[in-house]
């Protein structure tokens, strides 16, 4: 039966005209596939070799060049002609290193080696794909898949793990899927144009994976195998969004005591039915048998709509991913990773199903083991020679398992053999500079689709209000019903790091980072919420720890206004607040006010007050106080407050006005001048407290004013060190350079000539450097260039050794002074007389310093002015005849 011709699965048909000649160690393992290469082209038609049989089925017909390039194509067979490459050109990219476009002798014999290998397997396991064993890279020279990965090491701090570094290859990389599903990549391309161009097919995304994991330690290999279609195609919306926060109650267990009560209450009879309760419990049963029925009915609905359809070519999908095994960095066991998601796998995960070999730039291990009953079976240990199939015969080093043998012995021993090793990778470092770094996606925006989710990465600083990461779920499969967002921020000066927006209940929440002004840490508030108003629905918290007010939250409705505190020192613990309904003022009428107070142990329960609640609108005090120990009850307090306009603002006590009850029977009653203390102490808080929730609201319209602004007009925050986003540090810098350089040309003297003063005094101040001096002028105007530089020489001389002299000889006199005064002086006398004399020193070892050094630098000084003056342009007949007549 023969296997339709898929016409995505076609070869190409360009030929290097030019091949150079087989070298003479390579033309022993030369193929039957590179002779016909050197035959006429011919026109005959032939069908493409399916890739399900492979090797299986017997060409008869006639070939043609296209159809033999397809099947050498299909059969992985290795072209061992080298074509002369000289200027190799890919895309936009022209200059390439040598090893991109050639081969070593050493990569050439790898090469035969590995066609003989192929060859080998082909013969022994007919039924299999055949190997992925070279491909050509982008300069079109087939290059060994094993040298195409080169160990790098990344210094970013989050690329230390193979989390990070999954997680970097997933985001920085756009997946390319395979033009031809069920056949190897007609190309694989180098890992450091992949880098360039940020996106690659699944072998190019496995090679770049592989290269850092084992920079950073891990022992990773490139699975060469087959997959789903959903893996192949990097299809995701069947797939469930492992990124949505779990918002769901996290019930805390409470553990059940370490010892029954000694003493407890005998529990009442159960004076029920059992036959009713048995009843009742299998109606129950039934129902609820009868609601997993229709929900699990339900839920196979759902997952048949979901399943993914038949594949026709199910199975024969090839695929590259990544394979870590134990024993490096902390892995106790092996697992995959999928370089398109960034996340590991275990290995009996569906997304996988057959492995045909792996590889690493150490050597190359076909699989010869049987996948029927899944991946998890196989054995993954390489040096198994039954399970895996090497291409090199010699292991690495470091993988040597020799008992009883020197370290240098065992290593003299491997460097002498004559096997065959890995050659080093043709590839440049994969290095990836900080900007590309912070650049994380392509485009700096990535947009992923899974089931019912679209989630949207951004780059650091691409988008104006900094958001990186933003989750939307939908209700339906079109994206049309939006159900919550969930969004992510950084480096905003607001402190805003998430936000929440659920369209059902019509409700956002922002939370904070610490650091801001307000110390706000929580928004919850309505998207029907007027921008600015504090009669809305709204819920702030506070980091109270940094608040003088200790404010911790703040809860704000139509009606109410709550208040709770937390560790302050008058131990308020919340204030709430009920505004009078239906009142057509700008500002809302408080109609109630309860304040909560918590204990106080250092005075009597029956003076702790624990509530105080004021009616304003019915001018009345209720104060409840704390409950003392083994009351049921608690002290009570009531006041009707006097009319204050009738008293002529005079409080007045009118026992009659006033009621209290005492919890405890024995407990005499209050006195009249204590009750009425406590009324004016209670009216004068009352409006203390009337104006604090009056500034409180205008706090809050501030905050929402500043909020609003913050939401409007975002701003970023810029590092102070990051030169290249930071404008202000930039603009700065650049200033400070200019300003540097201004400084700089100013300071720049133009050369001092000791001549012009004099030439001034004898020509006038326009005389500049023209004809040289007459012998008389140059020898007046010499003598008293020189003769004025000795005496200022001396004067200064002179001067230093006076001033010398003078505080010598007054250090002298207070040294004097001290020792025949020492034993009557006060402290205080003798600690202003050790300053003195201290300070004095100094000034004459500095004084002496000086006169020294000038001492030694007037000669020298000297010799440099008579330098200078023979050679001056306008002494120049003076120094003539000067040296003529030898006249010193």
């Amino acid at each position: 039966m023969s296997v339709p011709k898929l016409q995505s699965e076609t070869f190409g048909t360009e030929r290097k005209s030019e091949l150079e000649p087989l070298d003479p160690l390579l033309e022993v393992n030369e193929n039957v596939a590179s002779e016909i290469l050197d035959e006429p082209d011919k026109e005959e038609e032939f069908d493409e070799i399916s890739p399900k049989v492979f090797s299986l089925k017997d060409v008869n017909e006639p070939l043609t060049l296209e159809t033999l390039n397809n099947t050498i194509y299909e059969l992985g067979v290795i072209n061992l002609c080298w074509p002369d490459i000289v200027e190799p050109v890919f895309e936009t990219r022209t200059k390439f290193p040598e090893s991109y476009y050639t081969n070593s002798p050493k990569e050439r014999l790898l090469l035969a080696y590995a066609e003989c290998f192929r060859r080998q397997f082909l013969f022994h396991f007919k039924p299999r794909k055949p190997l992925l064993l070279q491909a050509p890279n982008e300069c079109g020279l087939q290059k060994m898949v094993c040298t195409s990965i080169r160990p790098t090491k990344l210094c970013y701090s989050d690329t230390s793990t193979w989390q990070g570094l999954a997680s970097l290859v997933a985001d920085y990389f756009d997946y390319e899927a395979l033009s031809k599903p069920m056949l190897h990549p007609e190309r694989i391309m180098s890992p450091y144009t992949v880098i360039i161009r940020r996106s690659g097919n699944p072998f190019e995304l496995a090679h770049v994976l592989v290269s850092w994991l084992i920079g950073a330690g891990y022992d990773a290999y490139v699975v060469v195998g087959c997959a789903t279609r959903d893996t192949c195609m990097a299809i995701k919306y069947r797939s469930i969004c492992a990124d949505i926060p779990d918002e769901s109650e996290k019930k805390e267990e409470i553990p059940p005591p370490d010892e029954e009560p000694r003493y407890r209450l005998v529990p009442l009879p159960d004076l029920t039915s059992k036959y009713c309760r048995d009843m009742d419990k299998k109606a129950d049963d039934k129902k609820q048998a009868e609601l997993n029925k229709t929900e699990k009915e339900r839920l196979r609905k759902i997952a048949d709509l979901e399943k993914a359809p038949a594949d026709a070519i199910n199975g024969w999908r090839t695929h590259a991913w990544v394979l870590v095994l134990p024993g490096y960095m902390g892995i106790d066991e092996p697992f995959f990773i999928e370089p398109s998601e960034g996340e590991g796998h275990l290995l009996d995960s569906e997304k996988y199903q057959f492995i045909d070999s792996v590889y690493n730039h150490e050597n190359y291990y076909a699989n010869v083991q049987s996948t029927d009953i899944g991946l998890d079976s196989l054995n993954y240990d390489l040096s198994d020679l039954s399970a895996w199939e090497h291409l090199l015969a010699g292991e690495p080093h470091h993988r040597r398992q020799m008992v009883g043998i020197d370290i240098a012995d065992k290593k003299t021993a491997v460097q002498t053999e004559k096997h065959l090793d890995m050659p080093v990778s043709w590839v440049e470092k994969l290095e990836i500079s900080t900007d590309e770094y912070g650049q994380r996606y392509p485009g700096s925006h990535k947009v992923i689709h899974y089931k019912k989710v679209l989630l949207d990465k951004f780059s650091p600083y691409s988008e104006r209000d900094g958001v990186v990461k933003r989750i939307r779920t939908f209700e339906d499969y079109a994206l049309t019903v939006p159900l919550i967002t969930y969004e992510w921020y950084k480096h905003r000066v607001d402190k805003m790091e998430t936000v929440r927006i659920d369209h059902t209940k019509r409700e956002i929440r922002e939370t904070f980072g610490i650091g801001r002004r307000d110390h706000l840490l929580k928004h919850v508030y309505s998207m029907d919420a007027l921008v600015g108003s504090v009669e809305a629905v709204r819920t702030m918290e506070f980091n109270y720890y940094a608040r003088l007010d200790h404010l911790t939250r703040l809860v704000c409705t139509t009606l109410t206004f709550d208040e709770y505190y937390s560790n302050r020192s008058d131990r308020l613990e919340s204030r709430l607040v009920i505004y009078t309904e239906g009142t057509k003022e700008t500002k809302r009428q408080i109609k109630d006010v309860t304040e909560t107070y918590s204990r106080n142990h250092e005075i009597p329960s029956k003076q702790d007050v624990w509530k105080k609640i004021f009616h304003l609108q019915d001018n009345t005090i209720e104060l409840l106080y704390q409950y003392a120990y083994n009351y049921v009850t608690n002290n009570t307090r009531s006041y009707i407050k006097p009319n204050l306009a009738e008293t002529g603002g005079k409080i007045l006590f009118y026992p009659d006005k006033t009621s209290g009850y005492i919890a405890d029977p024995n407990a005499k009653q209050p006195r009249d001048l204590e009750v009425y203390y406590a009324l004016c102490e209670n009216m004068e808080w009352e409006h203390a407290t009337t104006k604090q929730i009056r500034d409180r609201e205008t706090d809050v319209n501030g905050y929402l004013r500043q909020r609003h602004k913050e939401l409007t007009e975002p701003m970023l925050a810029v590092a102070l060190f990051d030169t290249e986003k930071n404008e202000a540090a930039k603009k700065g810098w650049k200033e400070q350079e200019a300003k540097k350089a201004e400084v700089t040309e100013r300071e720049k003297e133009a050369e001092i000539d000791p001549l012009a003063p004099y030439l001034a005094r004898m020509f006038g101040s326009g005389h500049g450097s023209g004809n040289p001096l007459t012998v008389k002028e140059a020898t007046l105007i010499r003598e008293q260039c020189i003769n004025d530089f000795k005496s200022k020489q001396l004067a200064r001389q002179m001067l230093v050794q006076e001033r010398f002299e003078k505080l010598n000889n007054e250090y002298k006199n207070k040294r004097l002074w001290y020792l025949a005064n020492q034993f009557i002086l006060t402290p205080e006398k003798e600690s202003n007389y050790f300053t003195m004399s201290a300070e004095l020193a100094f000034q004459v070892h500095t004084l002496e310093v000086r006169l020294t050094r000038h001492q030694d630098l007037s000669g020298p000084r000297y010799k440099i002015l008579l330098e200078y003056l023979d050679k001056h342009p306008l002494l120049k007949e003076y120094n003539r005849s000067k040296n003529y007549y030898g006249i010193k």
